[in-house]
Protein backbone atom coordinates (compact mmCIF):
# COMPACT_ATOMS: atom_id res chain seq x y z
CA UNK A 1 0.00 0.00 0.00
CA UNK A 2 1.46 3.36 -1.07
CA UNK A 3 1.26 6.63 0.84
CA UNK A 4 -1.28 7.78 -1.71
CA UNK A 5 -3.47 4.77 -0.99
CA UNK A 6 -3.02 5.37 2.73
CA UNK A 7 -4.26 8.92 2.23
CA UNK A 8 -7.20 7.80 0.14
CA UNK A 9 -8.28 5.11 2.59
CA UNK A 10 -7.73 7.46 5.53
CA UNK A 11 -10.21 9.84 3.92
CA UNK A 12 -12.72 7.09 3.23
CA UNK A 13 -12.38 5.48 6.67
CA UNK A 14 -12.33 8.94 8.19
CA UNK A 15 -15.63 9.75 6.53
CA UNK A 16 -17.07 6.49 7.83
CA UNK A 17 -15.78 7.07 11.32
CA UNK A 18 -17.00 10.66 11.29
CA UNK A 19 -20.40 9.29 10.29
CA UNK A 20 -20.39 6.56 12.94
CA UNK A 21 -19.11 8.65 15.84
CA UNK A 22 -20.41 11.92 14.46
CA UNK A 23 -23.89 10.86 15.49
CA UNK A 24 -22.85 11.86 18.99
CA UNK A 25 -22.03 15.32 17.67
CA UNK A 26 -25.31 15.52 15.74
CA UNK A 27 -27.28 14.58 18.83
CA UNK A 28 -25.64 17.25 21.02
CA UNK A 29 -28.13 19.99 20.06
CA UNK A 30 -30.99 17.61 20.82
CA UNK A 31 -29.65 16.42 24.17
CA UNK A 32 -28.47 19.80 25.44
CA UNK A 33 -31.78 21.45 24.58
CA UNK A 34 -34.02 18.64 25.83
CA UNK A 35 -32.23 17.15 28.85
CA UNK A 36 -31.38 18.81 32.13
CA UNK A 37 -27.77 18.77 33.28
CA UNK A 38 -28.68 15.99 35.72
CA UNK A 39 -30.28 13.73 33.09
CA UNK A 40 -27.46 14.31 30.64
CA UNK A 41 -25.01 13.52 33.44
CA UNK A 42 -26.70 10.13 33.92
CA UNK A 43 -26.56 9.49 30.16
CA UNK A 44 -22.86 10.39 30.26
CA UNK A 45 -22.16 7.81 32.99
CA UNK A 46 -24.11 5.14 31.08
CA UNK A 47 -22.08 5.67 27.92
CA UNK A 48 -18.87 5.85 29.92
CA UNK A 49 -19.68 2.36 31.19
CA UNK A 50 -20.51 1.16 27.66
CA UNK A 51 -17.19 2.45 26.34
CA UNK A 52 -15.22 0.87 29.16
CA UNK A 53 -16.91 -2.54 28.92
CA UNK A 54 -16.59 -2.63 25.14
CA UNK A 55 -12.81 -2.66 25.60
CA UNK A 56 -12.99 -5.29 28.35
CA UNK A 57 -15.15 -7.59 26.24
CA UNK A 58 -12.74 -7.42 23.29
CA UNK A 59 -9.84 -8.27 25.69
CA UNK A 60 -7.19 -7.56 23.05
CA UNK A 61 -8.39 -10.35 20.78
CA UNK A 62 -9.66 -7.83 18.22
CA UNK A 63 -6.14 -6.42 17.83
CA UNK A 64 -4.75 -9.94 17.50
CA UNK A 65 -7.42 -10.78 14.91
CA UNK A 66 -6.40 -7.79 12.81
CA UNK A 67 -2.69 -8.55 13.19
CA UNK A 68 -3.01 -12.20 12.07
CA UNK A 69 -5.85 -11.83 9.57
CA UNK A 70 -4.32 -9.13 7.32
CA UNK A 71 -1.28 -11.11 6.03
CA UNK A 72 -2.94 -14.57 6.11
CA UNK A 73 -4.17 -16.69 3.20
CA UNK A 74 -7.80 -17.68 2.67
CA UNK A 75 -7.87 -20.89 4.71
CA UNK A 76 -5.78 -19.43 7.51
CA UNK A 77 -8.13 -16.45 7.64
CA UNK A 78 -11.07 -18.81 8.22
CA UNK A 79 -9.26 -20.43 11.16
CA UNK A 80 -8.23 -17.08 12.64
CA UNK A 81 -11.71 -15.60 12.40
CA UNK A 82 -13.56 -18.69 13.61
CA UNK A 83 -11.51 -18.98 16.80
CA UNK A 84 -11.71 -15.28 17.61
CA UNK A 85 -15.44 -14.89 16.91
CA UNK A 86 -16.47 -17.99 18.84
CA UNK A 87 -14.51 -16.66 21.80
CA UNK A 88 -16.31 -13.32 21.56
CA UNK A 89 -19.71 -15.04 21.46
CA UNK A 90 -18.99 -17.03 24.62
CA UNK A 91 -17.64 -14.16 26.71
CA UNK A 92 -20.21 -11.61 25.54
CA UNK A 93 -23.11 -13.95 26.26
CA UNK A 94 -21.74 -14.71 29.73
CA UNK A 95 -21.42 -11.02 30.57
CA UNK A 96 -24.92 -10.32 29.24
CA UNK A 97 -26.35 -12.92 31.64
CA UNK A 98 -24.38 -11.51 34.60
CA UNK A 99 -25.48 -7.96 33.87
CA UNK A 100 -29.14 -8.91 33.57
CA UNK A 101 -29.20 -11.09 36.70
CA UNK A 102 -27.52 -8.45 38.90
CA UNK A 103 -29.00 -5.39 37.18
CA UNK A 104 -30.47 -3.80 40.32
CA UNK A 105 -27.24 -3.64 42.29
CA UNK A 106 -25.14 -2.78 39.24
CA UNK A 107 -27.33 0.20 38.31
CA UNK A 108 -27.05 1.66 41.82
CA UNK A 109 -23.26 1.34 41.82
CA UNK A 110 -22.61 2.62 38.30
CA UNK A 111 -25.29 5.22 37.72
CA UNK A 112 -26.25 6.27 41.24
CA UNK A 113 -29.92 5.47 40.57
CA UNK A 114 -32.19 2.44 40.41
CA UNK A 115 -32.31 1.99 36.63
CA UNK A 116 -32.78 -1.76 36.30
CA UNK A 117 -34.66 -1.61 32.97
CA UNK A 118 -32.01 0.65 31.49
CA UNK A 119 -29.26 -1.66 32.77
CA UNK A 120 -30.93 -4.54 30.90
CA UNK A 121 -30.87 -2.48 27.71
CA UNK A 122 -27.21 -1.60 28.34
CA UNK A 123 -26.49 -5.35 28.46
CA UNK A 124 -28.22 -5.81 25.11
CA UNK A 125 -26.38 -2.89 23.52
CA UNK A 126 -23.04 -4.28 24.67
CA UNK A 127 -23.85 -7.73 23.30
CA UNK A 128 -24.67 -6.42 19.83
CA UNK A 129 -21.97 -3.73 19.70
CA UNK A 130 -19.10 -6.01 20.69
CA UNK A 131 -20.02 -8.55 18.00
CA UNK A 132 -20.88 -6.24 15.11
CA UNK A 133 -17.69 -4.29 15.67
CA UNK A 134 -15.87 -7.50 14.67
CA UNK A 135 -17.99 -7.71 11.53
CA UNK A 136 -16.82 -4.30 10.35
CA UNK A 137 -13.26 -4.95 11.57
CA UNK A 138 -13.05 -7.55 8.82
CA UNK A 139 -13.99 -4.92 6.26
CA UNK A 140 -11.02 -2.87 7.47
CA UNK A 141 -8.71 -5.88 7.36
CA UNK A 142 -9.75 -6.65 3.78
CA UNK A 143 -9.39 -3.03 2.67
CA UNK A 144 -13.08 -2.48 1.87
CA UNK A 145 -13.71 1.06 3.14
CA UNK A 146 -16.78 1.68 0.92
CA UNK A 147 -18.73 -1.15 2.55
CA UNK A 148 -17.48 0.03 5.92
CA UNK A 149 -18.91 3.48 5.23
CA UNK A 150 -22.26 2.14 4.10
CA UNK A 151 -22.65 0.34 7.43
CA UNK A 152 -21.52 3.45 9.33
CA UNK A 153 -24.00 5.71 7.56
CA UNK A 154 -26.82 3.22 8.10
CA UNK A 155 -26.00 3.15 11.81
CA UNK A 156 -26.12 6.96 11.93
CA UNK A 157 -29.46 7.17 10.17
CA UNK A 158 -31.03 4.54 12.42
CA UNK A 159 -29.72 6.19 15.58
CA UNK A 160 -30.87 9.67 14.56
CA UNK A 161 -34.33 8.56 13.45
CA UNK A 162 -34.92 6.48 16.58
CA UNK A 163 -33.70 9.28 18.87
CA UNK A 164 -36.05 11.77 17.24
CA UNK A 165 -38.90 9.27 17.54
CA UNK A 166 -38.34 8.16 21.13
CA UNK A 167 -36.89 11.34 22.69
CA UNK A 168 -38.62 14.15 20.79
CA UNK A 169 -41.91 12.63 19.66
CA UNK A 170 -42.67 10.08 22.39
CA UNK A 171 -40.73 11.96 25.12
CA UNK A 172 -39.29 8.80 26.68
CA UNK A 173 -36.25 10.63 28.08
CA UNK A 174 -33.22 8.58 29.05
CA UNK A 175 -35.14 5.38 28.37
CA UNK A 176 -35.76 6.55 24.78
CA UNK A 177 -32.04 7.18 24.19
CA UNK A 178 -31.12 3.66 25.26
CA UNK A 179 -34.04 2.00 23.47
CA UNK A 180 -33.06 3.71 20.21
CA UNK A 181 -29.45 2.61 20.64
CA UNK A 182 -30.49 -0.99 21.37
CA UNK A 183 -32.68 -1.25 18.26
CA UNK A 184 -30.02 0.37 16.04
CA UNK A 185 -27.28 -1.93 17.37
CA UNK A 186 -29.46 -5.01 16.91
CA UNK A 187 -30.29 -4.06 13.32
CA UNK A 188 -26.64 -3.47 12.40
CA UNK A 189 -25.67 -6.79 14.01
CA UNK A 190 -28.11 -8.83 11.93
CA UNK A 191 -27.43 -6.88 8.73
CA UNK A 192 -23.67 -7.48 8.98
CA UNK A 193 -23.84 -11.05 10.33
CA UNK A 194 -23.44 -12.59 6.82
CA UNK A 195 -19.90 -11.13 6.77
CA UNK A 196 -19.01 -13.60 9.51
CA UNK A 197 -21.07 -16.54 8.29
CA UNK A 198 -19.35 -16.49 4.89
CA UNK A 199 -15.85 -16.44 6.34
CA UNK A 200 -15.95 -18.77 9.34
CA UNK A 201 -16.56 -22.42 10.15
CA UNK A 202 -17.03 -24.29 13.40
CA UNK A 203 -14.75 -26.99 11.96
CA UNK A 204 -11.86 -24.52 12.09
CA UNK A 205 -11.94 -24.16 15.88
CA UNK A 206 -8.58 -24.89 17.48
CA UNK A 207 -7.63 -24.33 21.11
CA UNK A 208 -3.97 -24.22 20.11
CA UNK A 209 -4.57 -21.46 17.56
CA UNK A 210 -6.78 -19.53 19.98
CA UNK A 211 -3.98 -19.57 22.58
CA UNK A 212 -1.55 -18.27 19.97
CA UNK A 213 -3.85 -15.36 19.18
CA UNK A 214 -4.46 -14.61 22.84
CA UNK A 215 -0.72 -14.53 23.51
CA UNK A 216 -0.40 -11.59 21.13
CA UNK A 217 -3.66 -9.95 22.18
CA UNK A 218 -3.53 -10.21 25.98
CA UNK A 219 -1.17 -7.22 26.41
CA UNK A 220 -3.81 -5.13 24.65
CA UNK A 221 -6.40 -5.84 27.39
CA UNK A 222 -4.66 -3.88 30.15
CA UNK A 223 -3.66 -1.37 27.49
CA UNK A 224 -7.30 -1.00 26.51
CA UNK A 225 -8.39 -0.71 30.14
CA UNK A 226 -5.80 1.97 30.75
CA UNK A 227 -6.95 3.83 27.63
CA UNK A 228 -10.54 3.84 28.87
CA UNK A 229 -9.40 5.01 32.31
CA UNK A 230 -7.48 7.77 30.57
CA UNK A 231 -10.44 8.85 28.44
CA UNK A 232 -13.45 8.09 30.66
CA UNK A 233 -12.51 7.98 34.35
CA UNK A 234 -12.80 11.77 34.66
CA UNK A 235 -16.62 11.46 34.52
CA UNK A 236 -16.74 9.23 37.57
CA UNK A 237 -14.13 11.32 39.40
CA UNK A 238 -16.17 14.45 38.63
CA UNK A 239 -19.25 12.64 39.97
CA UNK A 240 -17.35 11.80 43.15
CA UNK A 241 -15.78 15.23 43.71
CA UNK A 242 -18.63 17.44 42.44
CA UNK A 243 -22.14 16.44 41.28
CA UNK A 244 -24.00 14.79 38.43
CA UNK A 245 -24.82 18.18 36.86
CA UNK A 246 -21.11 18.94 36.47
CA UNK A 247 -20.68 15.58 34.74
CA UNK A 248 -23.36 16.55 32.23
CA UNK A 249 -21.75 19.94 31.58
CA UNK A 250 -18.29 18.42 31.16
CA UNK A 251 -19.49 15.66 28.85
CA UNK A 252 -21.16 18.14 26.50
CA UNK A 253 -17.90 20.06 26.03
CA UNK A 254 -15.91 16.84 25.79
CA UNK A 255 -18.12 15.51 22.99
CA UNK A 256 -17.55 18.64 20.92
CA UNK A 257 -13.79 18.34 21.45
CA UNK A 258 -14.01 14.79 20.10
CA UNK A 259 -14.31 16.21 16.60
CA UNK A 260 -10.51 15.90 16.45
CA UNK A 261 -10.69 12.26 17.59
CA UNK A 262 -13.06 11.44 14.73
CA UNK A 263 -10.36 12.42 12.25
CA UNK A 264 -7.61 10.69 14.23
CA UNK A 265 -9.46 7.37 14.44
CA UNK A 266 -10.44 7.52 10.78
CA UNK A 267 -6.75 7.86 9.98
CA UNK A 268 -5.82 5.05 12.38
CA UNK A 269 -8.21 2.63 10.70
CA UNK A 270 -6.11 2.91 7.54
CA UNK A 271 -2.79 3.39 9.39
CA UNK A 272 -2.69 0.00 11.15
CA UNK A 273 -3.25 -2.20 8.07
CA UNK A 274 -0.80 0.07 6.20
CA UNK A 275 2.19 -0.31 8.52
CA UNK A 276 1.51 -4.00 9.24
CA UNK A 277 2.45 -4.68 5.61
CA UNK A 278 5.77 -2.83 5.92
CA UNK A 279 9.21 -4.28 6.50
CA UNK A 280 11.03 -3.36 9.72
CA UNK A 281 13.75 -1.58 7.75
CA UNK A 282 11.24 0.84 6.24
CA UNK A 283 10.86 3.89 8.49
CA UNK A 284 10.94 7.05 6.40
CA UNK A 285 7.22 6.76 5.75
CA UNK A 286 6.56 7.28 9.48
CA UNK A 287 8.35 10.64 9.46
CA UNK A 288 6.51 11.70 6.28
CA UNK A 289 3.11 10.72 7.68
CA UNK A 290 3.86 12.39 11.03
CA UNK A 291 4.61 15.76 9.43
CA UNK A 292 1.68 15.74 7.02
CA UNK A 293 -0.94 14.43 9.44
CA UNK A 294 0.05 16.71 12.32
CA UNK A 295 0.00 19.67 9.94
CA UNK A 296 -3.60 18.82 9.03
CA UNK A 297 -4.59 18.22 12.66
CA UNK A 298 -2.98 21.51 13.64
CA UNK A 299 -5.25 23.36 11.21
CA UNK A 300 -8.35 21.53 12.47
CA UNK A 301 -7.42 22.33 16.07
CA UNK A 302 -7.02 26.03 15.20
CA UNK A 303 -10.55 25.99 13.79
CA UNK A 304 -11.77 24.41 17.03
CA UNK A 305 -9.88 26.94 19.15
CA UNK A 306 -11.23 29.98 17.30
CA UNK A 307 -14.77 28.91 16.52
CA UNK A 308 -15.98 26.48 19.23
CA UNK A 309 -17.56 29.16 21.42
CA UNK A 310 -19.30 30.68 18.40
CA UNK A 311 -20.59 27.25 17.42
CA UNK A 312 -21.90 26.47 20.90
CA UNK A 313 -23.91 29.71 21.03
CA UNK A 314 -25.15 29.58 17.43
CA UNK A 315 -28.90 30.25 17.29
CA UNK A 316 -31.48 28.28 15.30
CA UNK A 317 -34.76 30.07 15.92
CA UNK A 318 -35.63 29.61 19.58
CA UNK A 319 -32.83 27.09 20.10
CA UNK A 320 -29.05 27.31 20.22
CA UNK A 321 -26.56 24.61 19.22
CA UNK A 322 -26.03 23.98 22.95
CA UNK A 323 -28.82 24.77 25.39
CA UNK A 324 -27.89 27.91 27.35
CA UNK A 325 -27.22 25.96 30.55
CA UNK A 326 -24.41 24.16 28.65
CA UNK A 327 -22.60 27.22 27.23
CA UNK A 328 -19.93 27.13 29.92
CA UNK A 329 -18.76 23.80 28.44
CA UNK A 330 -17.23 25.67 25.46
CA UNK A 331 -14.19 26.52 27.59
CA UNK A 332 -12.90 22.93 27.58
CA UNK A 333 -13.45 22.15 23.88
CA UNK A 334 -9.97 23.30 22.66
CA UNK A 335 -8.27 21.50 25.56
CA UNK A 336 -9.94 18.19 24.70
CA UNK A 337 -9.20 18.74 21.01
CA UNK A 338 -5.52 19.31 21.80
CA UNK A 339 -5.45 16.13 23.88
CA UNK A 340 -6.47 14.11 20.84
CA UNK A 341 -3.90 15.82 18.63
CA UNK A 342 -1.33 14.32 21.01
CA UNK A 343 -3.22 11.04 20.89
CA UNK A 344 -2.49 11.05 17.16
CA UNK A 345 1.19 11.53 17.96
CA UNK A 346 1.01 8.40 20.11
CA UNK A 347 -0.72 6.29 17.42
CA UNK A 348 1.77 7.30 14.73
CA UNK A 349 4.59 5.87 16.87
CA UNK A 350 3.08 2.37 17.15
CA UNK A 351 4.61 0.63 14.07
CA UNK A 352 7.82 -0.24 15.94
CA UNK A 353 6.25 -2.25 18.76
CA UNK A 354 3.86 -3.97 16.35
CA UNK A 355 6.47 -4.98 13.81
CA UNK A 356 8.97 -6.05 16.48
CA UNK A 357 6.13 -7.79 18.39
CA UNK A 358 7.05 -5.90 21.56
CA UNK A 359 3.47 -4.94 22.37
CA UNK A 360 4.23 -5.38 26.07
CA UNK A 361 5.34 -1.73 26.03
CA UNK A 362 1.82 -0.55 25.20
CA UNK A 363 0.12 -1.36 28.54
CA UNK A 364 3.02 0.19 30.44
CA UNK A 365 2.77 3.46 28.55
CA UNK A 366 -1.01 3.60 28.71
CA UNK A 367 -0.90 2.59 32.36
CA UNK A 368 1.35 5.53 33.18
CA UNK A 369 -1.00 7.77 31.21
CA UNK A 370 -4.02 6.44 33.09
CA UNK A 371 -2.30 6.78 36.48
CA UNK A 372 -1.22 10.35 35.75
CA UNK A 373 -4.75 11.19 34.61
CA UNK A 374 -6.32 9.92 37.83
CA UNK A 375 -3.79 11.76 40.01
CA UNK A 376 -4.11 15.00 38.03
CA UNK A 377 -7.91 14.80 38.09
CA UNK A 378 -7.92 14.59 41.88
CA UNK A 379 -5.45 17.48 42.05
CA UNK A 380 -7.08 19.77 39.47
CA UNK A 381 -10.85 19.20 39.76
CA UNK A 382 -11.34 20.63 43.28
CA UNK A 383 -9.63 23.87 42.18
CA UNK A 384 -10.51 24.20 38.49
CA UNK A 385 -13.60 22.03 37.96
CA UNK A 386 -14.25 20.90 34.37
CA UNK A 387 -11.22 22.85 33.09
CA UNK A 388 -9.06 20.88 35.51
CA UNK A 389 -10.49 17.57 34.29
CA UNK A 390 -9.86 18.49 30.64
CA UNK A 391 -6.31 19.67 31.41
CA UNK A 392 -5.56 16.42 33.24
CA UNK A 393 -6.56 14.44 30.14
CA UNK A 394 -4.44 16.61 27.85
CA UNK A 395 -1.33 16.44 30.04
CA UNK A 396 -1.67 12.66 30.31
CA UNK A 397 -1.72 12.26 26.51
CA UNK A 398 1.35 14.48 26.25
CA UNK A 399 3.14 12.27 28.77
CA UNK A 400 2.35 9.15 26.70
CA UNK A 401 3.73 10.71 23.52
CA UNK A 402 6.98 11.69 25.24
CA UNK A 403 7.46 8.25 26.84
CA UNK A 404 6.80 6.42 23.56
CA UNK A 405 9.22 8.69 21.73
CA UNK A 406 12.05 7.62 24.05
CA UNK A 407 11.04 3.96 23.80
CA UNK A 408 11.22 4.17 20.01
CA UNK A 409 14.61 5.90 20.19
CA UNK A 410 15.86 2.73 21.85
CA UNK A 411 14.14 -0.03 19.85
CA UNK A 412 12.94 1.58 16.58
CA UNK A 413 14.66 4.92 15.86
CA UNK A 414 12.83 7.26 13.49
CA UNK A 415 14.38 10.32 11.83
CA UNK A 416 11.58 12.85 12.21
CA UNK A 417 11.49 16.06 10.17
CA UNK A 418 12.15 18.32 13.15
CA UNK A 419 12.47 21.55 11.18
CA UNK A 420 9.03 21.11 9.69
CA UNK A 421 7.50 20.00 12.99
CA UNK A 422 9.07 23.02 14.68
CA UNK A 423 7.49 25.37 12.14
CA UNK A 424 4.08 23.76 12.71
CA UNK A 425 4.36 24.13 16.49
CA UNK A 426 5.68 27.71 16.30
CA UNK A 427 2.91 28.81 13.92
CA UNK A 428 0.23 27.30 16.14
CA UNK A 429 1.84 28.95 19.17
CA UNK A 430 1.66 32.39 17.53
CA UNK A 431 -2.02 31.88 16.73
CA UNK A 432 -2.73 30.78 20.33
CA UNK A 433 -1.07 33.97 21.63
CA UNK A 434 -3.24 36.09 19.34
CA UNK A 435 -6.36 34.24 20.45
CA UNK A 436 -5.79 34.74 24.17
CA UNK A 437 -4.45 38.30 24.00
CA UNK A 438 -6.86 39.89 21.52
CA UNK A 439 -10.61 39.79 21.06
CA UNK A 440 -10.94 38.62 17.47
CA UNK A 441 -14.07 39.27 15.43
CA UNK A 442 -15.22 36.85 12.73
CA UNK A 443 -13.28 38.46 9.85
CA UNK A 444 -10.08 38.47 11.90
CA UNK A 445 -10.59 34.82 12.82
CA UNK A 446 -10.87 33.97 9.13
CA UNK A 447 -7.60 35.78 8.42
CA UNK A 448 -5.88 33.88 11.25
CA UNK A 449 -7.18 30.57 9.89
CA UNK A 450 -5.84 31.36 6.41
CA UNK A 451 -2.48 32.45 7.90
CA UNK A 452 -1.67 28.90 9.03
CA UNK A 453 -1.73 27.06 5.66
CA UNK A 454 -0.01 30.00 3.94
CA UNK A 455 2.93 29.84 6.37
CA UNK A 456 3.20 26.06 6.04
CA UNK A 457 3.15 26.33 2.26
CA UNK A 458 5.71 29.14 2.05
CA UNK A 459 8.10 27.27 4.35
CA UNK A 460 7.54 24.05 2.34
CA UNK A 461 6.33 22.14 5.38
CA UNK A 462 3.56 20.86 3.12
CA UNK A 463 3.34 20.88 -0.65
CA UNK A 464 0.03 20.92 -2.45
CA UNK A 465 1.33 18.16 -4.71
CA UNK A 466 0.96 15.88 -1.69
CA UNK A 467 -2.80 16.35 -1.90
CA UNK A 468 -3.18 15.76 -5.64
CA UNK A 469 -4.19 12.16 -5.03
CA UNK A 470 -7.32 13.46 -3.31
CA UNK A 471 -8.44 14.91 -6.62
CA UNK A 472 -7.32 11.96 -8.73
CA UNK A 473 -8.92 9.38 -6.43
CA UNK A 474 -12.00 11.19 -5.18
Amino acid sequence: MSLKLLGKQSLIYGAGHVAARGVTFLLLPLYTNVFSLEDYGIISLIYTFLGFMSVILHYGLDASLLKHYVPAGREDRKTILSNAYFSFILTTTLFFIILVVFRNGISEILFGSSLSNITTMVAGILFFDVLWSIHVLLLRAEGRPIYFNIISILNVLLTLILNILFVVQLKLGIYGVLLGNLIASGCIFFITLPIILKRSSIKSLSLKYWKKMMKFGVPFLPAGIFSMILELSDRYILRYLTDIETVGLYNAGYKLGLLILLIVMGFNMAWQPYFLKKEMEERKYIADVTTLFLAVLGFLWILLLLWSETMVKMKFGDFSFFGEQYWEAASIVPIIGLAYVFHAGYLIQLPGVYLLEKTGWIPWVRGLGALSNIILNFLFIPEYGITGAASATCLSFILMVVIFYFINRSIFPILYQWRKLGIIIFTIGVIVLFHFNFVLVSNEKIVVCVFYPIILTLTKVVRWEQFKFLIKNR
